[in-house]
Formats: C-alpha cells, structure tokens, sequence
C-alpha cells in the first residue's frame, strides 16, 4: 500500500470512498468540502479508473454552456426523452434535478474547465426531448499541478494527449499537429478522461482527502445490519458516516461476465482492475443486484502494444468506421449494420443480426487506399508503413481470402454500397440519415452523402474487430439519495454505490456521449451530500 499525502493512514474517517474514477472523487471531495474527513481507497497503484482513460465526457441536460449558446433546454424535456430512451424512476430524476448543482460545485470547488459540444447531438436526436450540446467536454490539464502525485495520475499511455474538443476540429489524423501533442504528451500536459480526473482529484487533495494506493478493499464491515467500515488486508478502517463504493464493473472477471452478460465481452480499454469486487461484497451483504445483463458496448480493435497496467486492451474506433469509404461486414461477407451509428447501438444492432443469421457474432472493416490516406487508421497516419495488423492486398477478393470471407460476396457487397455511395442514400441501412452520423461525418466529402463514398480504389484493405465495451453498467440498485438497496427494497445503512459498480439509470438506453460518467458524477455528488449532513451510519438508515 502507498499512501498519498501523509505517513499513515488513520484507523477511522468519517467517510470512505472505494475506487477512484470520477464518480467516487466528486463523492469524496463533497463529503470533505462540508468538513467530513475523507478517505479514498484504490485498488490499482493510480487514481483516476476507468474515467481517467475514457474521452472525459459528462452528459449534462440544460447546461450553462447550452444556454450561452442558444440552445433552448430544460429539466423537463430532459426527462421526456430519458423516458423514451431508459424509463424513468427515482434514480434518474435524481440526476436530472441535481446535475447542474453538481456542475456548479466542481465549478466553484475546482480548476476543471468543461465545454459544451453545441453541434454533438443526442444519440437519439429526434425522439421528443432529444437535442443538441447535452454532452460536455474537458480542455486540457497540466497534471504538474499534482506536484509530487503527478505520476500517480492515470491517463491513457496509448493515445497523445489531444481533446475531443480538438479531435472534432481537426478531423482527419492528416490534419493533427502529431510532433505538438508529442511535446506536450512528455510536458505532463493530459486531456480527455485525465483532464477530467486530475482537477477533481488535485481538489480532493487540496482538502484534505486522504488517499491509499495499491490498497485493495476485501470486505464490508457489517455490524447488525449497518456498514461501519471496510476491511483491507491487515487491517480494518472504521467509517462513522458511511462507504462509498466506486469501484467499477465486472468486465475482468469472466465467471461474472459468462453468468450475467447476453454475450462475452473479448475486449475492453479500461484498467484490468474492474473484476467485480464491490458487487460480490455487497450482495454478501443481501445487497439487491439490476441491469447485471448492461455493458457500455463499443467496437474495438486489438492493436499490439496497447496495454494498460500489463493488460492488452482494445482501442474504440469512431472516424475509422463512421468516415465515407468504409463498411463494415459480417463473417458471411455482407453488410449487417448501419456504420455511422452510436457506438453501444451498433454493438446491439450486430448482436441482434447476427442472432438472425444464426451465426455467432463476428465483424470485419474493409476500405480502400483512398480512405486510408485520407483519414488514416488508429495508430497509422498516411505517409506511416503500413503496421502488421491492417490486412491488405490488390483487390478485395485478396483482402476477403486473408480474412477468411467469401470473396464473391464481399464483393457484391461493395458493388451494391458504392452505388449507395454514388446515389448518397443508403437503401439498406440508411446511414447518413440521422444528424449524429452527420456530426460524425466529413463535410467536405465530394460524394451527396457525408457519411458515404464508394470503396473502389485499391489496394483494398481490412481487419477484424470486436464487440468490445467500456465497461459493465450494471450492480448495486440505490435510491434516489445513492443509499444502497437490500433486496427487500430496505436501505442498507451505511453504504452507496455510483457508477459502474452501481445500477446505471442510464445503461438501458445510452442516450448521448457522456451518459456513463455524467449520471455517475452527479449520483457521487448526492452521496456525498447525504454523507456530509449525516455523521453516523445508523442516522443515515434512519432517515427515509
């Protein structure tokens, strides 16, 4: 264990904090703003978990940025289209009435700079209550405002450290400053999911939250049905007002994922630390379990050398499958879903074809050499050697035979989308309809559609990828407060949960970028408003 900020840790707080991602930091730094002495325990030797290594979006309803911008938004529309999107409850309204409060507090309590996306829409844009510049971004942070922690911040080792306010801006990897990121990535200059972390947790530090690394918690420390603490490997902390915990999903432990989730999950980017601890620690405790059978799906691919802490993780590829001159394929060599769409939807969409089929699930990209010069692929940038693991050859029947596929069918295949391509409508999957795949488009493609371009320029080339996910969004049922639910419906006394570790309100539906840490940002800040006007466990479980 490695302690940050003191010499030893004492053997009682007020409030303790498992995990370290966004939703369990903004938890703790509310708790100790209100005078509560705070400690947060992570499991892994960094802070930050799966936040710090996400794109750092928040999904925030009638944000400021909204309003500076003429977008016309409101609680109540919010809700309309949250209805029609995940179902309503306790727990969602929760959110939506305290987003911006929690907004207004990190404004107030720390240096984390948020942007609304004006031009991003909803996923679902055009359900009733949908709209634009719900999904906010961090600007970038100098993680040499740690001082001395500055390395304990995680962030994501295999990407240059650019915004997603930048990646829109720039478009293509042909237009990307790549010798300037390199510069400010050795600076200690962070962005995206690190950027959000690192002011909240400099914040923490600031006031006062102790912190322990490398300090995986074992047990819930249960007397007579109230939890006062956690137990570590040599040794309990008492926790006189209550455990939070944050400690994420289950997609590293493959006894959890075969019992709960519709399908493997063979891939992921987040830290391999995520195995399902606080979930089996609470239903210890008779701790009611929902949406076990949620994950935040996502389209990866398996690029050598990408690893997080040992592990080899997936990259999420977007522009690489959304830009015009690219399909993706089943193992039967023929289209199965709209490309351009969300990324948790496309997942689903391919899941339920390839249950049509009656095949198992597998996806392969195909594009030519005018796509790959133009946008580039993940790792290679046009002018690059081409890597390894990109397939190619002289025509698409050499690229179907490498990869296994039927080669007259892949080839028909691309015969019918370039003449999609060509007309700028596609008849069989309609992408380019919707604004999303718009925004995710390229404006300036000389085709009717931005979304569409013919795949006809050889070489041709291909790769499989895989349904990969940013993590399980399913766990611990709360109330409307962030109190843990036995599953009789009563509080546990005691003990919260946010996140992934929690039962996302969000997870049926993912209705816009953001939607994972959003909600469970603001459900930390509700915990952690609870916890700092209670200063028992047992006044907490009696407060209904």
């Amino acid at each position: 264990m490695k302690i940050l900020g003191k010499q030893d840790l004492s053997d009682r707080y007020d409030v303790v904090v498992v995990g370290s991602g966004a939703g369990g930091l903004v938890a703790a730094l509310t708790a100790a703003s209100a005078g509560q002495s705070v400690l947060v325990l992570e499991k892994s030797s960094r802070i930050g978990g799966t936040s710090a290594v996400s794109a750092g979006t928040i999904w925030i309803p009638a944000n400021d940025g909204m309003t500076e911008g003429g977008i016309d938004d409101d609680i109540e529309s919010a809700r309309t289209y949250l209805a029609e999107t995940v179902g309503g409850g306790d727990v969602v309204d929760a959110f939506l009435e305290h987003a911006n409060d929690m907004l207004s507090f990190l404004r107030e309590r720390t240096s984390l700079e948020l942007v609304a996306s004006l031009g991003y829409p909803d996923y679902k844009l055009g359900l009733e209550g949908s709209r634009y510049g719900r999904a906010m971004q961090p600007t970038t942070y100098d993680s040499r405002r740690l001082g001395q922690w500055k390395d304990i911040l995680r962030r994501d080792e295999n990407l240059l450290q650019y915004s997603m306010i930048e990646f829109k801006q720039w478009g293509s990897w042909a237009n990307f400053p790549w010798d300037e990121l390199r510069e400010r990535t050795a600076k200690g200059i962070v962005a995206r999911g690190a950027a959000l972390v690192g002011p909240i947790f400099q914040a923490c530090l600031e006031a006062g939250v102790d912190f322990a690394v490398d300090a995986p918690v074992q047990e819930l420390v249960d007397e007579e049905g109230v939890v006062r603490g956690v137990e570590l490997v040599d040794r309990q902390i008492a926790a006189s007002g209550g455990v939070v915990l944050a400690c994420g999903g289950f997609e590293w432990n493959p006894e959890m994922m075969e019992e709960h989730l519709p399908m493997p999950i063979p891939i992921r980017c987040s830290p391999p630390h995520n195995t399902g601890d606080g979930h089996r620690m609470a239903e210890r405790l008779d701790v009611r379990l929902d949406h076990m059978d949620e994950a935040w799906w996502a389209p990866m691919v398996s690029v050598p050398g990408q690893e997080v802490d040992g592990q080899r993780v997936g990259r999420h590829i977007r522009s690489e499958r959304q830009s015009p001159g690219v399909i993706i394929v089943d193992s039967t060599g023929e289209r199965i879903v709209n490309e351009a769409q969300d990324y948790n939807s496309l997942i689903r969409s391919a899941l339920e074809a390839s249950r049509g089929k009656g095949i198992p699930l597998r996806m392969f990209v195909v594009f030519d050499h005018r796509f790959l010069e133009r946008y580039g692929f993940l790792t290679y940038a046009a002018g690059d050697e081409l890597p390894g693991w990109i397939t190619t050859g002289a025509s698409l029947t050499e690229v179907a035979e490498s990869l296994g596929l039927d080669a007259q069918a892949l080839t028909a295949t691309v015969e019918r989308f370039n003449k999609f391509a060509e007309a700028g409508v596609d008849e069989d999957f309609h992408r380019g309809d919707s604004p999303y795949d718009q925004y995710s488009g390229d404006s300036t493609n000389p085709y009717p559609n931005s979304n569409l371009a013919p795949v006809e320029i050889g070489p041709f080339y291909g790769m499989e990828f895989l349904p990969g996910a940013f993590g399980t969004a399913g766990g611990v049922a709360t109330d409307a407060r962030g109190r843990a639910l036995r599953t009789d419906g009563s509080v546990v006394p005691g003990l919260f949960a946010v996140g992934n570790v929690s039962a996302h309100p969000l997870s049926t539906g993912y209705p816009g970028a953001g939607s994972t840490l959003g909600p469970a940002m603001t459900l930390g800040y509700v915990a952690g408003t609870e916890l700092a006007g209670t200063r028992t466990a047992a006044e907490i479980g009696g407060t209904q």
